[in-house]
């Protein structure tokens, strides 16, 4: 901002003080202030000390003369930009181009003409003032947009206020400095404090008396507090502003000082202020995101527990409706070595009452076949046994033990009904998973296959291996799946079966798809169906042995 020309303060430095006074009386004509001084020393030293808008400086002086005397100055951090203008009698090339090359600003000849004086000078402080300007906005907006920076990498908004605060302090002339966040009703939520050296402060200076005053002005507001006592500080002036976004208070900043602030200060924290709003509001935001992301997360984590203890009743019921299945198949095996037991029994009840000697072959033959009832069951107690724990356990298993585990179970079943089973299974392919899930899946796909094979028939159970995978093919010669139905099968409660549940394939699936594998099928009616079963295979037996 380009000041009065009251406010201008021009240093006169001429040996000579009658041509040193003549320019200082000159220049006060016009307004200006002047200062003289009549030495090379004494206007250096005055020039560091009053910081002059304009220096006119004679050339020709004793001891040092004006080329030493700007050469000096313009090396000093403080002066080096002053704009100074060489005056002197001599005006030959060669001294003009030496003040030029030295860092004056314009040279002027004596005798002055004073309407020329006034025009060089005002036209030298009027440039010097807007490179002051400019330079001031640029270190403004550097300000700025490290304030930027740093308040949009905090996303808590504890920190974020904290970190207000010490940009305000740093950047801001001040002695005491106050953010205060607000809720929705307008009281303060947050509250932070701190003198100029950054001491934090406990005591909570209250801001709703300047707050009222305010009302809805958007910019910063400058206060006598020695006079209205607005704020109860022991400081003559402050600023307050508001932090608004849209028609919506998210808090203030109060600065407190003896000193008020001029108005480039101002626009700097109003810039601040600006600044601030938007990453408080995107701090509010986040930390918004981020409940609602936990919260979702807790409802997706009980959703899942849900379903997962869901999955495990499906489970356990479809397992009990295929041992219902398999019941009259299991009972007739269990009567076949009860029957012979029973006659030897009756036998040797007679044999001991007769008198005769129970013969040896009798009772190995009945023990034979205990045992065979006794292997019986256990399978059967084997396949329905559920885990003590909720999560199923997983293990190596190896895939031609369980199916000939599902295959001995269900034998005499399959053979009443006339399926005619051919296992070529490699006995070398081990996965890792719950060997009880996987014996129920391979049984669901049996039972599938014999439901559709009325008439009896074959189901060829085969595999084969690659690098990562096995796959099982459990193909039938049954009557084969309609087209239009093959995309539902895996549905839960689809079933073409009058007494089925729809539910065993659905868990196949399932179980299937949570040991990170699929099952496939393809179908063609009246000649059969395949169901392939892919899982992943253990490459390393004995690394996963030793894990």
């Amino acid at each position: 901002m380009t000041k009065h020309s009251e406010e201008v303060l021009v240093l006169v430095i001429d040996d000579q003080k009658p041509a040193a006074e003549l320019l200082s009386r000159m220049l006060a004509s016009y307004g200006y202030q002047a200062v003289c001084a009549y030495n090379g020393p004494d206007g250096i030293e005055q020039a560091k000390r009053l910081i002059p808008d304009l220096i006119l400086l004679d050339v020709m002086m004793p001891g040092m003369d004006g080329f030493e005397v700007l050469q000096t100055l313009r090396q000093h951090e403080a002066t080096s930009r002053i704009p100074t203008i060489m005056v002197t009698a001599k005006d030959q090339p060669n001294d003009v181009a030496q003040g030029l090359q030295l860092g004056a600003d314009d040279y002027i000849p004596k005798p002055i003409e004073p309407r020329e004086l006034i025009a060089r000078a005002k036209s030298k402080i009027e440039a010097h003032h807007l490179r002051q300007d400019l330079q001031s906005r640029t270190t403004d907006l550097e300000a700025l947009l490290r304030v930027s920076e740093e308040l949009n990498t905090n996303l808590r908004v504890d920190d974020l206020i904290r970190l207000l605060l010490y940009l305000v302090i740093d950047l801001m002339p001040c002695e005491f400095a106050a953010i205060y966040r607000t809720g929705d009703t307008g009281q303060v939520t947050n509250y932070v404090a701190s003198y100029a050296n950054g001491e934090i402060i406990d005591h909570y200076v209250d801001i709703h008396p300047i707050a009222n005053r305010i009302g809805d002005e958007s910019g910063a507001i400058s206060f006598d507090n020695s006079q209205s006592n607005y704020i109860d500080a022991p400081y003559a002036h402050g600023s307050v502003i508001t932090l608004r976004l849209a028609d919506e208070i998210h808090g203030y900043i109060l600065l407190l000082g003896n000193n008020a602030l001029d108005g480039s200060r101002l626009r700097m924290f109003e810039g601040i202020a600006r600044q601030a709003t938007l990453s408080l509001r995107n701090a509010e935001l986040y930390e918004l995101k981020a409940n609602l992301a936990d919260e979702l997360e807790a409802k997706v984590q009980e959703r899942t527990r849900e379903l997962e203890d869901a999955q495990q009743l499906l489970i356990r019921s479809e397992k009990l409706a295929s041992v219902g299945r398999l019941a009259a198949g299991i009972a007739h095996e269990i009567n076949n070595p009860l029957t012979p037991i029973l006659l030897i029994m009756e036998d040797m009840l007679e044999d001991l009452k007769g008198g005769i000697a129970i013969s040896e072959s009798d009772i190995e033959e009945t023990l034979k076949s205990a045992k065979r009832i006794s292997r019986i069951v256990e399978r059967l107690l084997q396949f329905t046994r559920q885990r003590e724990q909720d999560q199923p356990s997983m293990e190596v298993v190896n895939i031609n033990d369980a199916l000939q585990n599902v295959f001995a179970l269900s034998r005499k079943f399959l053979e009443h009904e006339k399926i005619d089973i051919e296992i070529r299974v490699d006995p070398s392919i081990y996965v890792h998973g719950n060997r009880d899930q996987l014996e129920q899946v391979f049984l669901n796909l049996l039972l599938n296959s014999k439901a559709a094979m009325p008439d009896g028939g074959t189901l060829t159970i085969s595999s084969e291996v690659n690098d990562r995978e096995i796959f099982l093919d459990f193909a039938d010669t049954g009557v084969g799946i309609d087209a239009k139905q093959l995309n539902n099968i895996f549905d839960p409660f689809f079933t073409t079966k009058e007494d089925g549940t729809g539910l065993g394939l659905f868990i196949s699936y399932e179980v299937i798809t949570n040991h990170s594998g699929q099952i496939d099928v393809k179908s063609e009616l009246g000649k059969g169906t395949t169901m392939t079963v892919r899982l992943p295979r253990i490459e390393d037996l004995e690394e996963e042995f030793e894990d």
